[in-house]
Order: structure tokens, then sequence, then C-alpha cells
């Protein structure tokens, strides 16, 4: 039998041949050249292996017989074995798959529809990635249209907008959170993903509730073909993943921790601006179980995350820490799918309910604390239909009902002219949510070359907002030859504000959807000969009716005060535009990577009497270059370079002492108007694996801001605001790691 060595899986279709072993050879595996007079064996048999990687040779003389395997994308095996008369010799040998030889990565998901921007990125492409730390969804950072968050952040700014404006789905439902503290890794293990996509703007009409960009992640199934796993761990975590079959179905299961508390402590040095004590912790755990069922399959899936983080700051005036000097949050949420699948001729169908719990506290010693509580229950079910060969519709809903509670407790802030009153304000809220969404895109084919897709959402935010959102999409692909094609897109996209700005307390409950228009046109290019892909993708989008603070004071027509302040309106718009640039290889060979240009302008209204002026994200210049090379005997290397302007930020001119309360005040110049210096970095990632017959063994080395390069990012000021000291982004970040396979 031939099997793959380290995976033991069977290599299939895999030429097996037996001649006659030249005299003086040693029995066993034929290491080095050997040269030899070309002469023709007195015979020789050949085979290939089965679905199994088995063979079988009928008629081999006894004596000494050489056996050569030969198999597209593995090393050649050549071995010596001695059959004895009138016996049998069983053999099992491993193959070696080569480092060139094209990777393969096995996506067992529904087809997508076609968007205008869809950028994909393979498991074997991720774990090579310098800088990410294998790390699936931080990839995505790399790519053209996401801003560089500041510290390294796990913030995904995509096409000027907010952090909170983009979502990501994950096995077709929305997850809270992305990362975890310090966006070292994200919350899910991304060795069990099959896919993940990849969509700034223009998204197709299944997902909502988003005005900015849309990340797709689908969890693969567990393997069938024997019992594997890894554990893996680095200077930051270490994670344990491991999966077997029963029968027809498979099970996988994932758990990791870290002790990056310990490391953050011994490589922060104490002038990078940071003056506290960090001992961050976290963990996540996965559990994943698909079975065939009523023609199609059942996924069962259970998976979570934990992050917590405290800070000790105690004042160097006070010989022991008080109540007033500690600060700890914590943020969580776990979360139970049933997903089942299944096409029948024409016909596909999807039905997954889904329910989640979430956790976010945080304690300001004595003075401040919050706590948000969210248990939801989703569904989402999907009926498509291909109507003909140029034809297609899907229908869809998608439900999301639940309860929150919300307790706060905050001291009352010092104004100038009034001082400090002493007191504390505090509040506890709650009750029931829910929203409805009806969703369906229709697939048109006029020709060949030519597809529409038209759709549209009609979403209902219940119980709380009583507001309901029709958005209308439209996008096309045109392939104007083999390997060049144009697409765009247009569409309205409309989500419900942050839950702080709609409740009855801080917020204003009769404030509006939040919407935003997609604009985008592409033209994507494919080089066959060198395996290139060249696209350009023009943006505009206008961004209105977002909530922002005011200072309206409203006649109460219900009982209470006779004047009410609003608190927020929907008065808040901006304008972002820009091109993005993706020159591609793909992963083939030796080499692959790629170079990506954002040009970006993003400017906000927030109604605060300034107009239009630079987001805070606004970074008109985004460049990157990744590049990773595979090596002979299992080594590759990688690098990759960021050039970013620098983000803009609030200069501040002097300070203004209060006489009544005693306090300083800042005299702030134009909001937004200074700007940062530019961002640069490079960060590198050397590979070394070792495949042996059961096992595998890779080592990796993946520093991050490798001259270490101070880039700064805030400032700290003095207490007369006359001086202030930068903060500084990561300095240089090491991260050594073991990973062993089986």
């Amino acid at each position: 039998r031939i099997r793959e060595a380290g995976e033991r899986t069977p290599v299939t279709g895999a030429s097996v041949l037996a001649f006659p072993a030249p005299e003086g050879w040693p029995l066993g595996e034929v290491r080095g050249k050997r040269y030899e007079a070309a002469v023709e064996p007195a015979w020789q048999i050949e085979t290939f292996t089965d679905a199994e990687g088995s063979f079988e040779l009928r008629g081999v003389p006894p004596g000494r017989v050489r056996v050569v395997v030969l198999s597209p994308g593995f090393d050649r095996l050549d071995y010596i074995e001695e059959l004895a008369p009138d016996s049998i010799l069983e053999l099992e040998y491993f193959a070696r798959r080569l480092e060139s030889n094209p990777y393969r990565t096995v996506v067992e998901v529904d087809r997508e529809l076609p968007d205008v921007t869809r950028r994909t990125i393979s498991r074997e492409e991720i774990n090579a990635l310098p800088g990410t730390q294998g790390d699936a969804l931080k990839s995505i950072q790399n790519f053209p249209g996401v801003a560089r968050p500041p510290f390294g952040a796990g913030l995904l700014v995509v096409r000027g907008s907010a952090p909170s404006d983009t979502k990501t789905y994950l096995g077709y439902h929305e997850i809270p959170q992305l990362f975890h503290f310090g966006a070292l890794t994200s919350v899910f293990n991304s060795d069990i993903l099959a896919q993940i996509d990849f969509i700034p703007g223009n998204f197709d009409a299944r997902f909502g509730n988003a005005i900015g960009g849309i990340i797709n992640v689908q969890p693969r199934k567990g393997r069938r073909d024997g019992y594997h796993g890894y554990i893996d761990a680095d200077l930051f975590d270490a994670t344990a993943t491991t999966a077997w079959p029963m029968s027809t179905s498979s099970t996988l299961v994932s758990a990791r921790r870290s002790y990056v508390d310990a490391i953050l402590l011994a490589v922060i040095p104490k002038d990078a601006g940071i003056d506290f004590n960090v001992a961050p912790r976290y963990w996540d755990y996965q559990a994943l179980f698909d079975y065939p069922l009523a023609g199609g399959n059942l996924s069962v899936r259970v998976f979570g995350s934990d992050d917590q983080l405290a800070v000790v700051n105690p004042s160097v005036n006070e010989e022991e820490p008080d109540g007033n000097d500690g600060f700890d949050t914590q943020i969580a949420f776990h979360r139970a799918d049933l997903v089942w699948e299944a096409e029948h001729g024409p016909w596909s169908v999807l039905l997954t309910p889904n329910y989640r719990h979430e956790l976010l506290t945080g304690n300001g010693g004595d003075i401040f604390s919050f706590k948000v509580t969210r248990d939801a229950f989703n569904f989402r079910g999907e009926l498509g239909y291909q109507m003909s060969k140029r034809a297609a519709l899907r229908l869809g809903t998608e439900v999301n009902a639940g309860a929150y509670t919300l307790e706060a407790k905050a001291p009352g802030f010092p104004q100038p002219g009034v001082g400090d009153t002493g007191g504390y304000f505090s509040a506890k809220l709650g009750g029931p949510f829910a929203t409805v969404s009806l969703y369906g895109t229709a697939t048109i084919a006029p020709t060949d070359r030519l597809q529409l897709y038209p759709g549209v959402r009609l979403t209902y935010n219940g119980v709380i907002l009583n507001r309901a959102g029709v958005d209308p999409r439209l996008r096309f692909a045109w392939a104007i030859t083999e390997h060049t094609t144009l697409k765009g897109g247009v569409g309205l996209f409309s989500q419900y504000p942050d839950i702080f700005e709609f409740n009855d307390v801080w917020g204003n409950p009769n404030i509006a959807l939040e919407k935003s228009v997609h604009n985008s046109l592409g033209v994507a290019h494919m080089f066959d000969r060198y395996d290139l892909l060249v696209e350009a993708t023009l943006f505009y989008k206008y961004i209105y009716s977002l909530a922002v603070p005011t200072q309206t004071l409203l006649l109460n027509t219900g009982k209470g005060d006779l004047i009410i302040p609003e608190r927020f309106d929907n008065a808040g718009f901006g304008h972002v535009g820009g091109i993005e640039v993706l020159i591609r290889k793909n992963l083939t060979k030796n080499l692959f990577g790629w170079v990506s240009y954002t040009f970006l302008r993003a400017f906000y209204d927030i109604n605060d009497g300034l107009g239009l002026v630079p987001f805070d994200f606004d970074q008109p210049h985004i460049l990157t270059t990744v590049a990773v090379y595979k090596l002979p005997r299992g080594w590759s290397i990688g690098g990759r370079f960021r050039l970013v302007s620098g983000n803009p930020y609030v200069p501040v001119y002097n300070g203004v002492v209060d006489a009544s309360s005693g306090g300083t005040f800042p005299i702030n110049g134009p909001r937004n108007s200074g700007r940062n210096p530019a961002f640069h970095q490079l960060d590198v990632r050397m590979d070394k694996k070792w495949t042996w017959r059961y096992v595998s063994l890779n080592a990796y080395v993946d520093i991050q801001n490798i001259y270490n390069r101070r880039n700064i990012e805030g400032r700290i000021y003095s207490y007369d605001y006359t001086q202030f000291n930068v903060l500084a982004g990561l300095p240089i970040l090491p991260s050594v790691g073991l990973k062993f396979e089986w």
C-alpha cells in the first residue's frame, strides 16, 4: 500500500513498477544517484494503486526485486526488496509530497454568487504568511481596501467605514467578536476553516445589518480517512486539535489557551509609552460533528471564546494600590449551531437554527463599571432553484430574536463653569429584541458572457426600533474575453445603530437606521502563462443617516419632564472614494504573494459644526507587499512590508485652567487636522518541516517589525497640556513555535 508521509492518506493512481534488482545492491531504500548501463530488464511488471492506495504485483519471480513508485506531486520511491519462493510479500511505502506540487484545498461548501470584489485565500497560503502567526482572519488585513489599525489591534476598517460597520459571518450566522485581546489570533481556529471570503462592498442580499464589508467564513468537515490531529505551541498560546471518523460521520474538536500575559510583560520596553502592567488571557474551543442525513448533510457545531484583561496602575505617590487603581474587562461568547444542507436536482435547501450567549463587562476600580449580556436565537432558511441554464433564484429568511441587559455606573464629569458635583450616574435597562429579514437574489444570463444578479433585502427591526428597511441591490459580471472580466455593482445597505445610541437612558429610541449606497466598478485580467492575476476596482460610498450626538432639546408630550435631551439624531453623513489595485501570484510551485495598493479618502460630517473632516482611520495611501518562497528540504521563507499613511488626530495647542473646578481643559485644534507620520514595518517568517511516515513536525519563526521601527500611534499630554509623550506601536515582536501533526 502507498500512503502519504505524515498524513497517512492513500495515494491513488500511483504507478508501481517491479523489475530485477541490479547485482550487489543492498536491501532497502535506494538513496542518492546511481548510474548504470541502460539495458532492457529481463522482465517488468506494472500496476496502479486504487482508491485505498493498495496494489498487487502478480507473477513476480523470487529473488531481489527493485520496486519503483511514481506519482504526480510526490517524490519518487525506489526500494530493493527480496521475495522468497512460494511466498507473499506485503509492502507499505510512504511518499513525501513535493514542495513544488500545486497545493490542494478541498472545499465542501455551496458555490457563492460572484461579487464585484471577492478575495479568497487558501489555508496553505495562510499558514506561511509572515506577520499573521498563521491566522486566517488576520491575513485579511493584507488585502486592498483595509486600513491599518493602531497597535496591531484586531479592527477591520474596510473602505473608510467604522470597524463596527463590517460584519463577520461564521457558518451562516454573525459572530460578535473576531479577535482575542491584542489581535494575536482570531477566536476560531484557522486550521478548521474551509473557506474565507472577504467582500469589501456590494455584497449579496444574503448579508445584512452592515454598511461596510462582509467576511464570510465556512468551517470544514472533519476528515474521514483516519485519526488526525496536531499540537501547536508558540510564545503566546498553545492549540490542540483532533479529528476522527465514526461510520459515515466525522468529528473534530479543538481547544486553545494563551499564556501571553507573561510574554508581554517581558517584551514591552519601559520607554514604549505604556506605563501599566497588563495580564491578559484568552481561550477558545470548537467541536464540530457532521453526518449525512435525509439526502443532505447535518452539521452540529459548538464553539466559544473568553477573554479577560486586568490592568494595575497605582500612583507613584501611593504606598499600596487602592480601589481606584485597577481596571479589568471580560468579553465572551458561546454558540451552538445546527445546519442541514441538501441538493435535489435543481433544488437546494438550507436550514440552520442557532443560539448565542454574549457577555461584556468592565470595572474601573470603584469609579465605574458596566455589564452587557445578550441571549440571541437565530434562524436562517434558504431555498434555491435552477430554473434554466440562464436563470436561477435563491430566496431566504433570517430571524434574530432574544433579550439583553445593560448595567452601568459612572461618575458625573466636571464641566467648565460648573465643577465636580461628586455624584454618580447609574442605570439598569434591558428587554427583548427581534429582527426579521426576507431576501432574494436572481441570476440572469442574457448571453454566455453577461450575468446579472439583481437582489433585494427587506428587514424589520421590531420591539425596540420598530423600523423597516428595503435594500435593493444589483451586480453584474461581463466576461470581455476569456481572461478579462468586468464587474460592477450598486446597492443600498442599512444597519441598526449601536445599543448605546437607541436605548431609553443614554440614547434615542426614535432613531432611524443607518444607511449607505455602494458603487463599484472593477476589471480583472488573468495572465495564465505566469499564473498572475491583476485587478483594479474603483469605488464610491455615500454614507448617511448616521447616529451622532446632538445637543437638541425636545418637548416631552408624555409624562415627566417637559424638556428632555434628544441625545442622538441621524444627522451624520460621509463620502468615501478611491481605487484598489491587486497584483497576485497564485500559489503554484515555489512562489506566491501579492502587491496591493489602495488610494482612499474618507470624510465625515458628524454635525458638530466643522463640516466634512477626515475620518479617524483616513489613510490615503496603503501599500502592502507579501512574498513567500518554498525552498527544498521542507524550508520556506517569507516577508511582508507595509507602508501606510499615518492616522489623523486632534492637535492640542495648550491648556486652560477652570477656576471653579480647578481642572485644566485642553485647547484643541480642528478635529483630525493633524496627521501622524507614515507607518512602515517589515515582517519575516521562516518555516522548516520534517516529514516522517506517520507524523510531521513544523518549526517556525515569525518576527514582526524586524528592524524595530518606532511607529507613532498617539500622544499622552501632561497635566497642563503643554508637553506630550508619543505612544509608540508594538516593538519587534518574535514568535517561535512548533507544530506536531499526525
